[in-house]
């Protein structure tokens, strides 16, 4: 029937892709434009967004014929849904459309990791098996959906406080500083190199019998490209010092230079990237160390079938969409900072949306543990077993838990808990793809 005709939800999933772009442009246009259709057209767009992300993930579960959370693709289309949602029940029930400035390009990045990850199937190992997978895992997806709202509120918030465009800068530059430090396994530091596996069928082809090392290929200049991004957020990072601590406008001038040009570095970096894996031959472009090591006769065997897909480190490549993304970000808001906020609603607006959305979130958080640790109980026989991912689950609740309470008990409002706000999403990430792909652990998706 229908089912069996299905193939791929790929193609949904790129009008999802393209749509919450569109609608995270329009967004943008319109805070700086205050033109009504502008705000009318971004809101139609992410709702055509959000029909197909749903689509597309509804497809993948009669594709897969189960119910479709069982690995990072599937949970980054969720994440992608819950997002968009959010901010469009907000956008209906409060009237206040400028969150999306900042929620659609998240869930735009949760479409493009799951992109970027494939949509290969995957067995659900038989102790996993249970009906509390859909209601742990769902709760989770809402949860963080919700939490992406208070992330966006929480810096709003900030800068709409007083906080210099530079202050945030300070930190945000951090991301793509480390993302190039730890990306390519440092190689990106050190020699200038940047790497991907090469895979047949989807697999990784191992180059030692413990499997810790297997066949890459060095993608040529991105790379030195990279390594260059790397150099110049370092540089911005000790302008924007240099300005807050003496004041000069100088420091504040080449900062802001030094970031557009950043931007377009990395900008070009990432197109290359897409590029030279699109026309290259993965052949050719195996690491020297390892090309010694592999017989003529494999290659021979074996050479056509080799492929370079962003599956060989997803993470990695939706790493380096995040630094371009805060790098724009930083340069849009120091061309346009004074119209930006300009329509953003009033203090007391926002610090009462984020105490909200952060009542919505902390029972979610908390619904989240307890399913998994009944449904651990089942798969195991414990409830808690020290896992990574367990351990900062519970520290990203306490985060939101000490949000509520320093505003409940000790009448905390402002700056104080939005940085809670945004400390917790910032927790909420790392829960979600940190500790699944750098910590070992029951609920890792891979190794990258």
């Amino acid at each position: 029937g229908v089912i069996t005709q299905l193939r791929t939800e790929t193609g949904v999933v790129t009008l999802a892709l393209v749509r919450y772009l569109a609608a995270s442009v329009l967004s943008v246009m319109f805070v700086i434009q205050r033109e009504p259709l502008l705000e009318r057209l971004t809101i139609v767009m992410a709702a055509v967004g959000l029909g197909a992300n749903v689509a597309a993930w509804g497809t993948r579960g009669l594709i897969a014929q189960h119910y479709p959370l069982t690995n990072l693709y599937d949970t980054a289309l969720a994440l992608g849904v819950t997002t968009a949602t959010a901010t469009l029940v907000m956008a209906a029930t409060y009237r206040h459309r400028f969150i999306g400035t900042i929620t659609f390009p998240v869930a735009a990045m949760f479409l493009i990791l799951a992109s970027l990850y494939g949509n290969q199937l995957t067995e659900m190992p038989p102790v996993l098996v249970s009906y509390w997978r859909p209601i742990h895992v769902s709760i989770a997806m809402t949860a963080y959906g919700v939490c992406a709202l208070t992330f966006a509120l929480g810096i709003l918030y900030l800068l709409k406080d007083g906080m210099k465009t530079e202050t945030l800068g300070l930190f945000v530059m951090l991301v793509p500083l480390l993302t190039y430090v730890f990306l390519s396994g440092g190689q990106i530091l050190t020699d200038g190199a940047f790497e991907i596996s090469l895979l047949i069928h989807g697999s990784r082809i191992p180059m030692n019998e413990a499997n810790t090392e297997f066949l890459r290929a060095t993608i040529p200049y991105v790379g030195q490209l990279f390594r260059l991004a790397l150099v110049g957020s370092l540089a911005v990072i000790l302008c924007f010092a240099g300005y807050l601590i003496t004041q000069r406008e100088t420091w504040k001038a080449v900062g802001h230079w030094l970031v557009r040009g950043l931007l377009v570095i990395q900008a070009v970096g990432l197109g290359l990237l897409f590029y030279e894996m699109k026309v290259a031959s993965p052949v050719d472009l195996i690491v020297p160390s390892q090309r010694a090591l592999v017989p003529a006769a494999w290659l021979n065997q074996f050479g056509p079938q080799l492929e370079l897909h962003y599956r060989g480190n997803p993470v990695g490549i939706a790493c380096i969409f995040v630094a371009v993304a805060v790098t724009g970000f930083i340069a849009l808001f120091a061309w346009k900072r004074e119209r930006i906020l300009d329509a953003v609603p009033s203090l007391s607006t926002l610090d009462d949306l984020t105490y909200k959305a952060v009542s919505v979130a902390f029972p979610l958080l908390v619904l989240m543990t307890i399913t998994g640790a009944v449904w651990a109980n089942e798969s195991w026989g414990r409830y808690w077993g020290w896992d990574p991912k367990e351990m900062w689950a519970f520290i990203t609740c306490l985060i939101y838990a000490v949000f509520l309470h320093t505003r409940i008990v000790h009448g905390w409002k402002g700056r104080k808990t939005a940085l809670f706000a945004v400390v917790g999403f910032i927790s909420v990430i790392f829960t979600y793809l940190g500790v699944s792909f750098i910590l070992p652990g029951l609920h890792s998706y891979a190794t990258l």
